[in-house]
């Protein structure tokens, strides 16, 4: 591989701490393994040298490029932070693979944890930011006595992680967090075992710098201490895991923990065409607290295109209608990506790539929109109104809204005469239940869409969902915009039959993509939020729902904030390797993303 100048400085760095700075599509990968090769080359032992990045995936993939550079294995170790001190868990306290809990078994403890500490476990949002408070507790290196919970109250959050730490205790477990914090815990109290693993490695390269949290950066610091030779490679603008713990903080003060460290610029991107490096350029530019960076692009223009639409329907038919372009064109469907925020975004493009009959795969597992209790709770009404009632459906509606009818009087039988009977001394309630079969009547001779404003605005069912929001603490809009979904993808049903029959093809569909996503990604056009498209490129880049609210999140309450939404957008732009698509509509009167304007094309 020719090298440029910048990329041919870092390869060559040899002794002594380095700060590698690498923007998008500048050749991080080709480096690193590189630099790997020349330090065999110039007589350091391959067995000396560690190659840390944050997922195995990556470590496999740097790993096999590396080998690909020489036909002789060499044993240089690649892996990712818990790989590596869990191994040094292993060898120096004797823990055993059935130590770690995950999965339903590490959640079964966090709910005992819960209950100990007097936490509500019904409220589930609560009990999700009790544990996003424990995870960064632990990322953060921050004594619990100082510790200042951002969602949650202090007192109890001490509670709860002294009831799992000794929760753990008891069952003789870790978590995966524990794996970092027990190896710095071992290194400070017993200077001998870190000085062992000092001598075991020499060089130390870690990739992606910008995703380390403090716990990280602070066993790695502690590891390369005998010989310093650290060599870190990341881009401040790409840090986009803050809510996992990450600390784009961390790069800026490496400079501070070594004032001799070199520090490298590789200022060319080799990926995106030159009016999107342009662009990049212009929107990251507007974050302070960052490396400044002067980014040269080796490529010709491309194409930048920015769709306004009236509705989140009327946007996905136009991603739809431009991805069979570009696929008549002869562009690969697996040469697309479409990108959002959040995967409630892309609920209508899904739909309508499920009825066009496009190939898709998903990247992460998708909440089953149509699994939500709000469209569950139509199909019930819509099953019971073409005859198929049944004992669950009837208990699920049957007070959506209160009808005040007693769980009883289904036990009692689930047709309106046997329903009647058991109110036969009270007339009031029997009113109630020839109400609501003739509800069900009406609505069995109406449309899909009809039934649905029927059941909206006649039986009461939106007043029904401002209760349920004022419960559960949401934005009774969320609500609304289910419902406006499902009248959107019924709107080509002309009977409720029909429309059934649409809502479990849907459902089966995304619940199979689910199942198999990413198995294979031939032919398909793929689907990721912003965060899982990090470190991948396409031909043709989607965005869609670039409006304010959307990205940047209405969740965004400081500069800090703000600025992390930022580079999450800028993530997504840069994984154009030709067409950018960035789309938004105009629903309810909202505003296009500020971010369109701060990219001035």
């Amino acid at each position: 591989m020719n090298l440029n100048a910048s990329q041919r400085q870092a390869v060559l760095h040899k002794e002594g701490p380095c700060l590698v700075i690498a923007g998008p599509g500048s050749g991080k990968t080709a480096v690193l393994t590189q630099r790997v090769n020349e330090l065999i080359n110039s007589g350091v032992s391959a067995s000396e040298i560690l190659v840390i990045t944050f997922t195995k995936a990556a470590a496999i993939e740097m790993k096999e490029r590396f080998n690909r550079l020489s036909e002789d294995i060499k044993p240089v170790t690649f892996g990712t932070f818990h790989s590596l001190f869990w191994g040094i868990l292993q060898k120096e306290m004797g823990y055993k693979a059935s130590d770690i809990i995950m999965g339903q078994q590490k959640n079964r403890l966090l709910k005992e944890a819960i209950a100990l500490a007097k936490i509500d476990k019904d409220d589930t949002a609560l009990v999700n930011a009790y544990i996003a408070e424990l995870s960064s507790l632990n990322n953060g290196m921050v004594n619990i006595e100082s510790y200042q919970p951002k969602f949650v109250d202090a007192g109890k959050l001490k509670a709860f992680v002294r009831a799992y730490d000794f929760l753990k205790t008891k069952y003789h477990v870790i978590d995966f967090d524990d794996m970092l914090l027990k190896a710095y815990t071992l290194f400070r109290k017993k200077p001998e075992v870190l000085e062992k693993w000092q001598q075991r490695f020499s060089y130390f390269l870690v990739d992606e710098m910008q995703d380390m949290n403090d716990l990280q950066f602070e066993l790695i610091r502690m590891l390369s201490e005998r010989t310093r030779n650290l060599f870190c490679v990341g881009d401040d603008d790409q840090s986009i895991y803050g809510f996992r713990g990450s600390n784009p903080k961390i790069m800026r003060d490496f400079m501070d923990f070594y004032s001799d460290a070199a520090q490298i610029l590789l200022n060319y991107n080799y990926r995106n065409p030159s009016n999107v490096v342009k662009a990049a350029c212009n929107l990251i530019g507007k974050n302070g607290n960052r490396f400044a960076k002067n980014i040269n692009s080796t490529a010709p223009e491309g194409n930048i295109k920015i769709i306004e639409k009236q509705s989140p329907m009327e946007e996905a038919a136009e991603i739809v209608a431009e991805l069979k372009s570009l696929k008549a064109n002869g562009c690969p469907y697996d040469e697309i990506a479409v990108l959002y925020r959040n995967h409630t975004d892309a609920r209508y493009l899904v739909d309508m790539l499920v009825s066009e009959h496009l190939p898709f795969y998903l990247k992460e597992q998708m909440p089953n929109v149509y699994s939500h209790f709000i469209i569950a709770d139509i199909e019930c009404y819509f099953q019971i109104a073409i005859g198929n009632a049944t004992k669950a459906r009837l208990i699920g509606i049957i007070n959506r809204p209160n009808r005040f009818i007693h769980r009883q009087c289904i036990e009692n039988g689930i047709t309106k005469s046997s329903m009647m009977a058991f109110y036969t001394i009270n007339p009031s309630n029997q009113r109630m239940v020839e109400a609501f079969w003739a509800d069900i009547a009406l609505i069995s001779r109406m449309s899909p869409v009809a039934a649905i404003n029927y059941i909206r605005k006649v039986v009461g069912y939106d007043k029904f969902l401002v209760q349920e929001a004022m419960k559960n603490e949401t934005d009774v809009n969320e609500y609304y915009e289910i419902m406006d979904f499902v009248l959107e993808i019924f709107k080509d049903c002309r009977t409720i039959k029909q429309a059934i029959d649409k809502l479990n093809m849907l459902k089966l569909k995304i619940d199979y993509e689910n199942k198999n996503r990413v198995v294979d990604k031939g032919g398909k056009i793929g689907l990721y939020t912003l965060h899982s498209s990090k470190g991948l490129e396409f031909e043709n880049v989607f965005i869609l729902s670039c409006n304010d609210g959307v990205i940047p999140t209405n969740k965004v309450e400081t500069r800090e904030d703000l600025e992390a939404e930022r580079r999450l957008f800028y993530v997504g732009i840069t994984r154009c390797k030709r067409n950018l698509y960035l789309t938004y509509n105009n629903k309810k009167n909202r505003d296009k993303s500020r971010f369109l304007d701060e990219l001035k094309l």
